[in-house]
């Protein structure tokens, strides 16, 4: 009788074990599958990281490389001792530019294009780039009035004057006639008011041997 009664006892004992089992290897088996799992996505996260690192040292090389080429490349295209410097001035009133040619400045030696405009606005220059190469380098500049080469016939204390532009644009009297300008023709008189040009000495000298005649 005691063996029938304990039987069913270990059978269940067994059952009990066995689906303890199962529960035990069930929760082990998803909690290390969870863990690979995890494991693996940092790998992949980590792998990621060290192939935007890689892109990031592969673009700054290319990146240096170039800035290295276009350095070398616009090198050739500054100034230098053998660089010939022109200065235009046009002279917005008589439209005539004047060029003049010097050589550079040591400040100027070893600038491109950039550094020359630079240099210029720092300096508060009233120069314009036109042209630049390492041969040549054409600056230009607008101003008012006009230019030295002009003569400016006109009215002072009621005479016929002469008178002449200088660098700055501002005329000056170089000659004063006993031409009085009361006795010529009223058109005559208003454009002596408003000031006649006159490029040469020649059409000088023949204006005013026509106003005294």
């Amino acid at each position: 009788m005691r063996r029938r009664r304990t039987l069913p006892l270990i059978i269940s004992f067994l059952i009990l074990a066995v689906v303890f089992g199962l529960i035990g290897f069930t929760t082990a088996y998803y909690k290390y599958s969870g863990q690979i799992a995890r494991e693996k996505s940092e790998r992949q996260k980590e792998q990621e990281l060290l192939q935007a690192l890689i892109r990031a040292q592969e673009d700054s090389l290319y990146n240096s490389n170039k800035n290295s080429e276009t350095t070398v490349t616009n090198y050739n295209d500054t100034i230098s001792c053998e660089t010939q410097l022109v200065y235009r001035t046009l002279y917005a009133q008589c439209e005539d530019i004047d060029e003049e040619v010097q050589g550079p400045t040591l400040e100027l030696i070893g600038l491109n294009r950039d550094g020359l405009e630079e240099y210029l606005i720092r300096n508060q220059l009233d120069w314009e780039i036109e042209g630049f190469s390492k041969e040549k380098v054409v600056l230009l500049k607008q101003v008012r009035g006009i230019c030295p080469n002009h003569y400016l016939v006109s009215v002072n204390r009621g005479y016929i004057a002469i008178y002449k532009y200088n660098e700055y644009g501002d005329k000056e009297l170089i000659k004063q006639t006993d031409i009085p300008v009361n006795i010529l023709p009223i058109m005559d008189q208003e454009k002596l008011q408003k000031g006649i040009l006159v490029n040469t000495e020649k059409e000088l000298n023949q204006l005013l041997e026509d106003y005294s005649s």
